[in-house]
Protein backbone atom coordinates (compact mmCIF):
# COMPACT_ATOMS: atom_id res chain seq x y z
CA UNK A 1 0.00 0.00 0.00
CA UNK A 2 1.53 3.52 -1.05
CA UNK A 3 1.07 6.87 0.34
CA UNK A 4 0.42 9.76 -2.54
CA UNK A 5 3.35 11.46 -4.13
CA UNK A 6 3.20 14.84 -2.15
CA UNK A 7 2.65 12.74 1.55
CA UNK A 8 6.08 11.32 0.47
CA UNK A 9 7.53 14.39 0.05
CA UNK A 10 6.36 15.96 3.33
CA UNK A 11 7.19 12.88 5.20
CA UNK A 12 10.85 13.16 3.70
CA UNK A 13 10.63 17.20 4.69
CA UNK A 14 9.88 16.03 7.84
CA UNK A 15 12.02 13.51 8.06
CA UNK A 16 15.17 15.89 7.22
CA UNK A 17 14.74 17.97 9.50
CA UNK A 18 14.64 15.76 12.15
CA UNK A 19 18.08 14.54 11.14
CA UNK A 20 19.11 17.69 11.31
CA UNK A 21 18.09 18.18 14.36
CA UNK A 22 19.26 15.02 15.83
CA UNK A 23 22.89 15.75 14.25
CA UNK A 24 22.97 19.33 16.57
CA UNK A 25 21.72 17.13 19.87
CA UNK A 26 24.29 14.06 18.38
CA UNK A 27 22.35 11.83 20.99
CA UNK A 28 19.25 12.59 22.71
CA UNK A 29 19.19 10.49 24.98
CA UNK A 30 22.62 12.35 26.37
CA UNK A 31 21.42 15.48 25.95
CA UNK A 32 22.18 17.01 29.31
CA UNK A 33 25.01 15.10 29.33
CA UNK A 34 26.27 17.00 26.52
CA UNK A 35 25.04 20.40 27.92
CA UNK A 36 26.81 19.65 30.57
CA UNK A 37 30.35 18.82 29.07
CA UNK A 38 29.91 21.74 27.03
CA UNK A 39 28.47 24.90 29.15
CA UNK A 40 30.57 23.31 32.24
CA UNK A 41 33.84 22.15 30.43
CA UNK A 42 34.21 25.76 28.30
CA UNK A 43 32.01 28.33 28.96
CA UNK A 44 32.49 27.90 33.02
CA UNK A 45 36.23 26.74 33.30
CA UNK A 46 36.56 30.47 31.03
CA UNK A 47 34.16 32.16 33.24
CA UNK A 48 36.51 31.01 36.98
CA UNK A 49 39.67 31.63 34.94
CA UNK A 50 38.86 35.42 33.87
CA UNK A 51 37.65 35.98 37.40
CA UNK A 52 40.38 34.56 38.84
CA UNK A 53 42.65 36.95 36.79
CA UNK A 54 40.32 39.84 37.42
CA UNK A 55 41.22 38.61 41.39
CA UNK A 56 44.66 38.58 40.67
CA UNK A 57 44.50 42.30 39.04
CA UNK A 58 42.32 43.80 42.44
CA UNK A 59 45.05 42.07 44.52
CA UNK A 60 47.89 44.03 42.80
CA UNK A 61 45.87 47.68 42.50
CA UNK A 62 45.31 46.80 46.52
CA UNK A 63 49.16 46.23 46.17
CA UNK A 64 49.72 49.32 44.44
CA UNK A 65 47.31 51.67 46.64
CA UNK A 66 48.83 50.75 50.02
CA UNK A 67 51.93 51.45 47.94
CA UNK A 68 50.96 54.79 46.83
CA UNK A 69 49.34 56.26 50.35
CA UNK A 70 52.84 55.18 52.36
CA UNK A 71 54.19 57.43 49.12
CA UNK A 72 51.73 60.54 49.89
CA UNK A 73 52.68 60.12 53.41
CA UNK A 74 56.18 60.18 52.27
CA UNK A 75 55.93 63.19 49.95
CA UNK A 76 53.97 64.93 52.84
CA UNK A 77 56.70 64.75 55.02
CA UNK A 78 58.84 65.70 52.57
CA UNK A 79 57.35 68.91 51.98
CA UNK A 80 56.97 69.72 55.61
CA UNK A 81 61.13 69.04 55.44
CA UNK A 82 61.40 71.56 53.06
CA UNK A 83 59.19 74.24 54.49
CA UNK A 84 61.11 73.96 57.63
CA UNK A 85 64.22 74.45 56.07
CA UNK A 86 63.42 77.48 54.11
CA UNK A 87 62.09 78.67 57.63
CA UNK A 88 65.35 77.75 58.90
CA UNK A 89 66.96 81.09 56.63
CA UNK A 90 65.62 83.35 58.12
CA UNK A 91 68.23 85.48 60.17
CA UNK A 92 65.72 86.54 62.85
CA UNK A 93 65.57 83.08 64.01
CA UNK A 94 67.56 82.23 67.47
CA UNK A 95 69.52 79.01 68.14
CA UNK A 96 66.32 77.47 70.47
CA UNK A 97 64.36 78.61 67.39
CA UNK A 98 66.56 76.78 64.85
CA UNK A 99 67.23 74.05 67.23
CA UNK A 100 63.46 73.28 67.40
CA UNK A 101 63.26 73.25 63.78
CA UNK A 102 65.72 71.10 63.30
CA UNK A 103 64.39 68.42 65.78
CA UNK A 104 61.06 68.79 63.67
CA UNK A 105 62.89 68.11 60.61
CA UNK A 106 64.66 64.97 62.11
CA UNK A 107 61.26 63.70 63.47
CA UNK A 108 59.81 63.91 59.77
CA UNK A 109 63.12 62.40 58.25
CA UNK A 110 61.97 59.66 60.88
CA UNK A 111 58.48 59.52 59.81
CA UNK A 112 59.87 59.00 56.06
CA UNK A 113 62.29 56.03 56.92
CA UNK A 114 59.63 54.50 59.15
CA UNK A 115 57.14 54.30 56.27
CA UNK A 116 59.82 52.44 53.85
CA UNK A 117 60.61 50.53 56.40
CA UNK A 118 57.35 49.72 57.61
CA UNK A 119 54.75 49.35 55.04
CA UNK A 120 53.62 46.18 53.80
CA UNK A 121 50.93 44.32 52.15
CA UNK A 122 50.00 40.82 53.39
CA UNK A 123 53.55 40.80 55.08
CA UNK A 124 55.76 42.12 52.37
CA UNK A 125 56.76 45.03 51.57
CA UNK A 126 55.52 47.00 49.06
CA UNK A 127 58.87 49.21 47.75
CA UNK A 128 60.86 47.09 45.72
CA UNK A 129 60.73 45.96 42.28
CA UNK A 130 57.85 43.46 40.60
CA UNK A 131 56.13 41.54 37.71
CA UNK A 132 52.75 41.60 37.67
CA UNK A 133 51.85 39.82 34.74
CA UNK A 134 54.34 40.74 32.30
CA UNK A 135 54.31 44.62 33.75
CA UNK A 136 57.65 45.77 35.64
CA UNK A 137 56.56 47.68 38.54
CA UNK A 138 59.51 49.24 40.65
CA UNK A 139 59.01 51.44 43.82
CA UNK A 140 62.36 50.93 45.22
CA UNK A 141 63.17 53.51 47.47
CA UNK A 142 66.69 54.70 49.46
CA UNK A 143 66.65 55.71 53.35
CA UNK A 144 65.99 59.19 53.77
CA UNK A 145 68.49 61.44 54.68
CA UNK A 146 69.10 65.34 54.26
CA UNK A 147 72.00 64.69 52.48
CA UNK A 148 70.17 62.81 49.50
CA UNK A 149 66.87 64.69 49.88
CA UNK A 150 67.62 65.47 45.88
CA UNK A 151 68.07 61.62 44.55
CA UNK A 152 65.90 60.88 47.62
CA UNK A 153 62.40 63.11 45.71
CA UNK A 154 63.50 61.76 42.01
CA UNK A 155 63.45 58.17 43.29
CA UNK A 156 59.83 59.14 45.04
CA UNK A 157 58.41 60.39 41.94
CA UNK A 158 59.85 57.57 39.93
CA UNK A 159 57.93 55.10 42.18
CA UNK A 160 54.44 57.12 42.07
CA UNK A 161 54.70 57.21 38.36
CA UNK A 162 54.76 53.65 37.69
CA UNK A 163 52.19 52.85 40.55
CA UNK A 164 49.98 55.34 38.50
CA UNK A 165 50.81 53.89 35.14
CA UNK A 166 50.49 50.45 36.45
CA UNK A 167 47.07 51.14 38.11
CA UNK A 168 45.63 52.91 34.96
CA UNK A 169 46.71 49.44 33.05
CA UNK A 170 45.05 47.23 35.89
CA UNK A 171 41.88 49.59 35.88
CA UNK A 172 41.98 49.00 31.80
CA UNK A 173 42.39 44.99 31.97
CA UNK A 174 39.70 44.42 34.89
CA UNK A 175 37.43 45.99 32.65
CA UNK A 176 38.18 44.78 29.54
CA UNK A 177 37.75 41.03 31.67
CA UNK A 178 34.57 42.08 33.43
CA UNK A 179 33.09 42.64 30.25
CA UNK A 180 34.75 39.25 28.76
CA UNK A 181 32.70 37.57 31.43
CA UNK A 182 29.17 39.39 30.54
CA UNK A 183 29.15 38.50 27.76
CA UNK A 184 30.77 34.95 27.73
CA UNK A 185 27.46 34.31 30.56
CA UNK A 186 25.18 35.93 27.94
CA UNK A 187 26.54 33.15 25.07
CA UNK A 188 26.57 30.38 27.61
CA UNK A 189 22.75 31.37 28.47
CA UNK A 190 22.43 31.60 24.79
CA UNK A 191 23.57 28.25 24.36
CA UNK A 192 21.43 26.60 26.44
CA UNK A 193 18.41 28.13 25.05
CA UNK A 194 19.62 26.64 21.39
CA UNK A 195 20.31 23.10 22.67
CA UNK A 196 16.67 23.53 24.09
CA UNK A 197 15.07 25.17 21.08
CA UNK A 198 16.91 22.31 19.17
CA UNK A 199 15.68 19.23 21.59
CA UNK A 200 11.51 21.34 20.76
CA UNK A 201 12.35 21.19 17.25
CA UNK A 202 13.05 17.93 16.90
CA UNK A 203 10.17 16.90 19.18
CA UNK A 204 7.93 18.91 17.29
CA UNK A 205 9.41 17.68 13.99
CA UNK A 206 8.51 14.16 14.84
CA UNK A 207 4.96 14.74 16.12
CA UNK A 208 4.49 16.64 12.91
CA UNK A 209 6.23 13.83 10.90
CA UNK A 210 3.51 11.04 13.16
CA UNK A 211 0.57 13.07 13.17
CA UNK A 212 0.81 13.63 8.85
CA UNK A 213 1.16 9.76 8.69
CA UNK A 214 -1.52 8.62 10.89
CA UNK A 215 -4.02 11.46 9.37
CA UNK A 216 -3.36 10.32 5.85
CA UNK A 217 -3.64 6.49 6.89
CA UNK A 218 -7.08 7.49 8.01
CA UNK A 219 -8.11 8.87 4.89
CA UNK A 220 -6.72 5.73 3.05
CA UNK A 221 -8.22 3.17 5.79
CA UNK A 222 -5.11 1.42 6.28
CA UNK A 223 -5.14 -1.67 8.40
CA UNK A 224 -3.60 -1.34 11.75
CA UNK A 225 -0.60 -3.78 10.65
CA UNK A 226 -0.07 -1.44 7.50
CA UNK A 227 0.34 1.39 9.89
CA UNK A 228 3.05 -0.34 11.77
CA UNK A 229 4.75 -0.76 9.20
CA UNK A 230 4.81 2.27 7.59
CA UNK A 231 5.78 3.85 10.65
CA UNK A 232 8.70 1.62 11.03
CA UNK A 233 9.98 2.72 7.76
Amino acid sequence: MKINNNMANYINNNLNKVNENIEKIANPAKTENIVNAFVEDVFNSEIDTSFQQINNFNEAIGFMQIADGALNNISDNLNNIKTLQTAANNAALNSDNLSAINEQIQKYAQNINDTLNQTTYNDKSVFGQFNFNGTEINTSMPSFSIENMEDFEKALNSARSSIGAFQNEAVSKVDNLSTYVINLSKAKSQNEVDVAKAITDMKNSEVTLNTAILSQVHKMNLSHESLMNLLKG
